[in-house]
C-alpha cells in the first residue's frame, strides 16, 4: 500500500511538464464536543495539466495551552484519463505520521463539470494503518476504513464559492468509529471567497457524526486562508 501511494505522488512530478503555481496556507480547526483546537501549515504544488503535491504540517494546541505535534502528510493527485472536455478520472493517494505510526490512502475521482459553475466529483478512498491497535476482539489488527465521498462544487459568483462534501467511512475490520459503530459520516459545509489573485480565505463547516466519548454530537468549525503565487 505505502509503495503504491509513493508511486503515485511520484507520478504527479515526474509526469508533469510544466508548473503553473504555488500556494501556501494555514488554517484553525475548533472542535465543539471536545473544545480542542489544531493548527496547521500547508504548501501545495499545482502543475498546468491539473496534477497536484500538497505538504500539510498540523499541531494540536488543546485550549490554545499546549502545542504538540499531530501529524505530516504528503498528497499527490495526477488526472490520468480525459475522455471529454467535462469528464476527468484522477488517482491520488497520500502517506502520512504521527505519533502511534505511519499510514496512508489512495483514492480515485471522478469528476464530471456540467456548467462552468457548478462540477460534481465522487470518490472513493482507501484509508490505511501501518501500524496495529487492538479490535473489539482484543486482537492486534490494522483499523483501516473505505471513504465514499462526493463534492458538489459551485461558483456563486466570480469570488465566491461553495463546497458541500459528504463523506461516508465504514471499518474494515473489527473496530468501531467514535459513534459505537462500524460506520460513521461526515458532511462538511465550505465558502471560499477570492479577494484577489493571492489572498483567498475560506470557512468550514463540519458535522462529524456522534461522539460516544463526549455523550455529544461533535461539530468542528474551521477557519483558514490560502496565498497563491
Amino acid at each position: 500500500m505505502k509503495k503504491l501511494t509513493v508511486a503515485i505522488i511520484l507520478s504527479s512530478v515526474i509526469s508533469a511538464p510544466a508548473f503553473s503555481g504555488a500556494y501556501v496556507e494555514t488554517r484553525e480547526a475548533y472542535n465543539t464536543a471536545s473544545d480542542l483546537n489544531e493548527v496547521i501549515l500547508r504548501a501545495g504544488y499545482n502543475f498546468d495539466m491539473g496534477a497536484g503535491l500538497m505538504f500539510t504540517n498540523a499541531y494540536n494546541v488543546g485550549r490554545w495551552d499546549e502545542i504538540k505535534h499531530s501529524y505530516n502528510e504528503i498528497e499527490g493527485w495526477y488526472p490520468l484519463f480525459k475522455p471529454t472536455d467535462k469528464l476527468t478520472i484522477q488517482p491520488g493517494g497520500l502517506i502520512n505520521d504521527n505519533r502511534d505510526g505511519s499510514g496512508g490512502a489512495v483514492y480515485l475521482d471522478i469528476n464530471y463539470k456540467f456548467i462552468p459553475s457548478f462540477n460534481l466529483t465522487f470518490r472513493y478512498r482507501y484509508n490505511h494503518s501501518n501500524y496495529d491497535t487492538m479490535d473489539l476482539n482484543g486482537d492486534m489488527n490494522k483499523n483501516d476504513t473505505h471513504e465514499f465521498a462526493n463534492y458538489w462544487n459551485f461558483k456563486l459568483t466570480d469570488t465566491l464559492s461553495y463546497t458541500f462534501e459528504p463523506h461516508y467511512f465504514q471499518r474494515i475490520n473489527d473496530y468501531n468509529s467514535k459513534n459505537g459503530k462500524d460506520h460513521h459520516w461526515e458532511i462538511t459545509n465550505k465558502f471560499s471567497y477570492k479577494v484577489d489573485q493571492n489572498w483567498m480565505p475560506y470557512l468550514e463547516l463540519q458535522w462529524l457524526d456522534r461522539w460516544n466519548y463526549y455523550n455529544s454530537e461533535q461539530y468542528r468549525i474551521r477557519l483558514g486562508v490560502r496565498y497563491s503565487f
